[in-house]
Parts: structure tokens; sequence; C-alpha cells
């Protein structure tokens, strides 16, 4: 006797079905024990994306730009998930269909979930279902919008993608825009999670009473059939987005019938496998809470990085103290204006470039170099552009050295230029810190504390030429580390993730050939004349805050024989414009 015909007998009345279930037992195979339609789907559940009632889909700032579909906020496009364990074994007699039917009620009638009705209060034959969600009025039905057709995940593509194949969890969700990619079916064989292919989604009204605009049955059709094992773990995922979601109903609880079938067309209650079985939900108004961040920032200009300088030794002798008043490094330090705080106005903020022996005067047979630093952060979303204006050096009857122009040039000494670039590595950022280290060591466009001062060839003159990290060939002295110690927050001074304009990017290196030996110069610089009026970008970045960003400028000058005599002075001023 087929098992069809065992079911379709046991539905014909409860107590005869009592007396044939006691005769089949002693002479049907122990496979065909009861009809399957009596056996559940077991350890089953509803996930919601959102349990936000279907008229609110907005953020706590009423902004629906920040909700996006399948976000927690947003009970208007929804994503569900199922999962349940099947009861019987169709590794044979294959499963071909499984319906998602949502009601008001756990058995019975069903009736469209929701509050957004035209006639009466109650859901009920009679009714008339108003379309959509109603945001002013808080009042939304269920509705399963499937436009255009869903579509599975690829499996050779999308499942490894958006599903964790060990533990299977959803560990990302199609774009909001993506088209297609709108469900997926699974099941756990062995220690994994594998993805059963072949499936159709369908959406229909399915309910009683007046008919309802909306769609509240899902159908999943496999033509060609699944097997699953008895006990095996399934999992259906539907992900929502713009144009495929579930909208929530606006108050009260929902349940969904379950019911898996053995044929891909007709599923009346002799096709069930396993089902007869619900899950529920209940829509609950999200908390809102409401805080402010305000714009900050951090912009230091000046001529001492203080992660260069010592700290320690005896209380307020050290080179860091002196120059901050601190005993230890923090992990972001201001940028100082000098070494020694008592200096006076005109020593604070003021470099000196030219041969130290000649009272830093220049020559025609040298590129002479002195060198600066500033230091940018802010929680501007979009970025931050860091910009430079001035005038190229000029004397007191306005005799100028040529600026080296907006385009980036080598330093050629006995050509009168001035120019100046950002002395960082240009090397690729490494954004992530490999082996697990700390972000101590992440590198991005690291600054270059090299310097072209020596004993016999001072070419470049700094405020921080004492500077211990800067002596000791270091950059970064080790007390630095050492104070910070494994704060996460700190990391070695690097332009990331602010990029160098390409005019501006070439300042580490050599300017003088004849400094280090056969070494070929490698360096270039630029400077725009009408930066005075227009300030010029130095380096940029567009799509997220900028943390602690340290850039080295370099400047360099050379001279012709014929520039005028006479004390040369220029003032570069350095503006931050963070993007919110």
């Amino acid at each position: 006797m087929s098992i069809n015909k065992l079911k379709s007998i046991v539905r014909r009345g409860t107590m005869f079905g009592a007396v044939f279930a006691v005769v089949a037992a002693a002479f049907a195979p122990a496979s065909l024990t009861f009809a399957d339609a009596l056996n559940p789907l077991t350890d089953r559940s509803l996930t919601l994306s959102s349990s936000s009632p279907g008229w609110d889909y907005k953020d706590g700032s009423g902004n629906a730009l920040y909700a996006p579909p399948n976000s927690g906020a947003n009970g208007k496009k929804t994503g569900n998930t199922f999962a349940f364990k099947v009861s019987t074994d169709t590794t044979t007699d294959k499963m071909k269909a499984i319906t998602f039917q949502y009601c008001t009620l756990s058995a019975g009638m069903c009736y469209d979930p929701g509050n957004n009705f035209s006639d009466s209060p109650t859901q009920g034959a009679g009714t008339i279902a108003n379309s959509g969600a109603t945001e002013a009025a808080h009042k939304s039905n269920l509705e399963i919008v499937t436009t255009p057709a869903a579509s599975e995940l690829d499996n050779s593509t999308d499942f490894s993608t958006y599903i964790n194949t060990t533990t299977g969890a959803v560990k990302a969700v199609p774009a909001s825009t993506t088209v297609g990619k709108n469900f997926v079916v699974y099941s756990k064989v062995g220690a994994n999670w594998v993805q059963s292919e072949g499936w159709e989604m369908t959406a229909q009204v399915a309910q009683d009473g007046t008919a309802s605009p909306q769609k509240n049955q899902i159908t999943l059709v496999n033509t060609n059939g699944a097997g699953f094992a008895a006990g095996e773990s399934v999992k259906i995922v539907f992900f929502a987005t713009d144009t495929n979601y579930i909208t929530n109903p606006g108050a009260g609880a929902f349940f969904v019938k379950i019911n898996t079938y053995d044929d891909a067309t007709a599923r009346a209650e002799t096709n069930i496998i396993d089902g007869g079985v619900t899950v529920a939900n209940v829509m609950n108004q999200s908390i809102q809470i409401q805080t402010k961040v305000l714009e900050t920032m951090e912009f230091s200009v000046g001529t001492v990085d203080p992660n260069t300088l010592a700290s320690g030794g005896t209380a307020g002798s050290s080179q860091f103290y002196k120059a901050t008043g601190n005993e230890a490094h923090s992990p972001c330090n201001r940028i100082t204006t000098t070494m020694d705080p008592t200096d006076t106005d005109l020593k604070v903020n003021s470099l000196k470039m030219g041969d130290p022996s000649s009272e830093f005067s220049l020559s025609t047979t040298t590129t002479y170099s002195t060198h600066s630093y500033w230091r940018l952060s802010s929680n501007s979303s979009a970025g931050a552009t860091v910009y430079y204006s001035g005038n190229t050096l000029s004397n007191t009857v306005n005799d100028k050295i040529k600026a080296i122009g907006d385009v980036k040039k080598a330093p050629t000494a006995g050509a009168e230029q001035f120019g100046l670039a950002i002395a960082n590595s240009t090397a690729t950022p490494v954004v992530t810190p490999a082996n697990g280290s700390t972000p101590a060591f992440t590198t991005g466009y690291q600054v270059n504390y090299n310097s072209e001062n020596g004993s016999t060839k001072p070419f470049e003159y700094g405020a921080d030429d004492a500077a211990s990290g800067i002596v000791a060939g270091t950059g970064v002295d080790a007390t630095t580390l050492t104070d910070t110690g494994s704060n996460a927050s700190w990391h070695a001074p690097q332009l990331y993730p602010l990029a160098a304009d390409a005019n501006y990017n070439q300042g580490a290196g050599v300017n003088n050939a004849n400094y280090s030996g056969t070494q070929a110069i490698s360096t270039a610089y630029a400077f725009d004349e009408t930066s005075q009026q227009i300030p010029v970008a130095l380096a940029s970045e567009s799509s997220q805050v900028v943390d602690c960003v340290t850039a080295k400028m370099r400047y360099i000058a050379n001279i012709a024989a014929t520039t005028p005599a006479g004390i040369y002075t220029t003032k570069i001023n350095y503006i931050a414009a963070p993007q919110y």
C-alpha cells in the first residue's frame, strides 16, 4: 500500500484512523508506520532581519538612507531566515516543494497579518485590506514583494560569499540594489553546510475571506527534487533588496505555517511530507536612542615631531619633557613648534636653510634644504584635504627666488628654485597589520626622517637636528614605543589614509648626488605661485576618518649666479579641510 494512500485513509476520520493504525502495525513495514504528513519539522525557528513594524523603515534620525533593506531598522523591506530539521528521509522520494504561509492564527483560517484595513479593525472575512505601508498612520500589512522574479544564489560564485559553510550563519547580504540573489536553500551534510540547488520562488495570495492585495505565501519549487536525510538540518534564507522583500505587519503577532511536499505542482494534503507546523513572531517598535557626536579636528604644524624625542631620565630633563612639558608620550602628541619652549617668538616655527658655517647662505653648487611637520586627526567621515598657501622666497625689495613650478622637478644646483614636497614613503600602504602584529607596526606612507645633514656635508638643517631618534638614525625614538605600549590607537607616524598629490609625493631621498657618494638625485619638488591666492592641495582622502596622519614637509632652495643678494624669507601656511 502506498504512503499517499495511507495518508488519504488516515484523514477520513479520527476514530477509524486510530483503529487502522493498530491493524496496519501488524502487517505494514516499519518504514511505513503512520502518515508522513503527521511528521513535524523539528527544531524550527524564524529569524527576521528586523522586528520593526512594516511602517517603520527609517533610522533614528528619520532617514531612510541609513536603514537599507535587510537592516535592523527597516521593517518595510525585511529578510527572513527559516531553520528546521526534517523528519522524513527524502533522499529517495525527493522533496519538490515548500510553502511558507503567513497568517494571523497558528491553525484554522488564514488571514493576512497587519493593521492596515479599511473597514474593520480586525482581520477576518469581509475586511478590505489596503496596499502597502502607511508610515504616518502607523499601519502596514504583511506583504511579499517579488518584482522582478526572485532567484537563488549561484552556488559556484555566491554561496560561500554570503554563507559561512562551517557554522551555517549568514556572513553577508547582497547589496540593496542587487537584482537576483534573493534566497538560498542549504543543509548540513557532515561537518559543513552545502547548498541545495534548483529551487524557484514565487509568491501568492493564500488566505480566507475577502482577497487581500498583499501576497502572504512563499512557494519554493524544485522540479528535480531535493534529498534530505531524516533529522538533517535545513536553512532557507530570504534576502531583502530594493525590489524583493517582505514587509512586516504593522502590529501584533503573526504565524508562518510550513509544509513540505513530494510533488512540484500538486500540493494537496496527500502530498505533504513533513508539515502541520508553525513558527511565530511578534512586531515591536524599535527603541530610538539619540545622542550627538560633535565634529572634532586636531591639526598641528611645527618643526619638531615629538615621536623623535626621548622621554625618561631625570624628571623634567628629557628632550620630550622640555619640548612638551609631559613625562611620557601619548598615542598622538601634537607637532611642536620648537625643541626648547624658552625660545623667543623669532625662533618658534622658524627654519633656517643654507650653509650653517656661512650664516645659512645659499650656494650655486649645492641644493640646501630644511623640513617641518604637520599632523591631523579628524572624525570627518568623508575624509580631509590638506592645502598649502604661500609665496616663494623673497627679500625686502621684493627680489624673488624663482618658484620651481607647479609640476614637480628634480632639484638642480645653479638654477633658481624654491620648492616643497612631502617626505613620506610612497610604498603601498599595509592597512592590516601582518601576523597579528599591533597597529604600531602598520605602514602607510610612513614619515621618512632621513636628512642630508652630516659633519662634513650639512646640506639639510632642521630645528630637530638634535632629536634623539634622528641622531640615532631611527626616526621614532624607542621610548615612544615604550610609552605608548599596546595602546591600539597608536601607530607609527604615517600619511595614510591621506595620499599625497602626485606633484608633491617625492620629497624623500637624495637632493645632492655627492651627499652619499655615487647615489643619484631621487627627489622632486613643486611650488605653485598662485597658492598665495588659491590654496593648493597637498594630500587628500575622501571616504573615511583620518587618524593622526603625519607628513614631513621638505623644502629646497637653489640660486643662480645672478640671484640678487639679500636676506630672503617666506611664510608657508597649511590648511586642513575636513569633509563631513
